[in-house]
């Protein structure tokens, strides 16, 4: 998965990795810190660190390879130890979350994917159990509540903050290449085998390419998500989809229909509605974002300021 793909990113694994101070094997369930109550373990830090490890094998090498993950290793302790003290304040608080707002998020992630069995297939594939998923769900939704009544509440942004963080950072402000797409997706599973499903999928093209409606095929044949609503995706921006579909559909001009695409779920036909090209956005238009960023950056601040706080009476113990 490349970009902004809305799913997990797959975790690497190191069997080796370079000598001296990085040379650490995985040892999931071993403790690496002790934070009053809680732990920091090798699974928690692998699964932030590893896809870390694989973007930058990719862009440095030799001694400054070593370095750069020396520091992002040193980085994703920190930051854990960190969301621990939180969790720890949050307990002692008595902070508490209804299992609602916990399925909520569960939700979305699933969201995230064409189907249940597709979820559970990538929870496998990355290691982990879905009770572990809601316990970290409900720890970090503890830790968002803790913040949000400690914290935010005293945080504000004028107008002037505002336009002056967007005159200084116009170039931030643009809205990428998008699309507006429509998929119809030809599964191959336990009913239908990859030379059916090739065929099904040739059908349809050629009826397409022969003036078929491409919306109402999708939504008599599709076997996709957005079949009830005639394949229609919505506006898609430019690196959200998987590397291959990516690539496809943003080669396409208006009104275009895909050749038929080869994934793991099946055999895809896309067909690209609409295209907008990239642009800067106006100050109206970047008004809510800009404000969200400074006042996120002032939450940073504050939180920062706020564990180094918690440290100094925090028992914090590297195994």
């Amino acid at each position: 998965m490349s970009g902004k793909s809305k799913r997990f990113l797959t975790v690497l694994c190191l069997l080796f990795f370079l000598s001296g101070s990085l040379a650490r094997c995985a040892v999931i369930d071993k403790i690496l810190v002790v934070v009053n109550d809680e732990i920091v373990t090798q699974g928690e830090v692998d699964r932030i660190f590893m896809p870390i490890y694989a973007q930058y094998a990719e862009l440095y090498d030799g001694q400054e390879l070593v370095q750069k993950l020396d520091e992002a290793w040193k980085n994703v302790i920190e930051r854990l130890i960190h969301d621990k003290l939180l969790l720890c304040e949050a307990k002692k608080r008595k902070i508490e979350i209804d299992d609602k707002d916990v399925e909520a998020k569960l939700d979305e992630v699933r969201q995230r994917f064409t189907s249940e069995k597709e979820f559970e297939q990538t929870l496998a594939a990355e290691n982990v159990v879905l009770n572990d998923l809601e316990r970290k769900f409900r720890e970090r939704l503890m830790i968002d509540r803790l913040i949000e009544m400690e914290l935010r509440k005293d945080i504000s942004v004028t107008p002037n903050e505002i336009l002056l963080y967007y005159e200084d950072n116009r170039q931030t402000f643009r809205e990428p290449k998008k699309i507006r797409l429509r998929a119809i997706l030809i599964r191959v599973d336990e009913n239908r085998t990859e030379e059916q499903a090739i065929a099904s999928a040739k059908e349809i093209l050629n009826r397409i390419e022969t003036g078929g409606n491409f919306a109402s095929l999708a939504k008599k044949y599709s076997e996709g998500p957005y079949a009830a609503s005639g394949g229609d995706m919505g506006w898609v921006e430019e690196e959200e989809l998987m590397g291959r579909i990516n690539d496809l559909v943003f080669s396409l001009d208006e009104k275009q229909v895909s050749p038929i695409l080869k994934t793991n779920l099946g055999f895809h036909i896309f067909k690209v509605e609409e295209k907008k090209d990239a642009r800067e956005l106006e100050f109206h238009e970047a008004k809510k974002r800009a404000e969200q960023i400074l006042y996120n950056n002032k939450t940073q601040e504050k939180i920062k300021s706020w564990v180094e706080h918690l440290k100094e009476n925090a028992y914090i113990a590297f195994k």
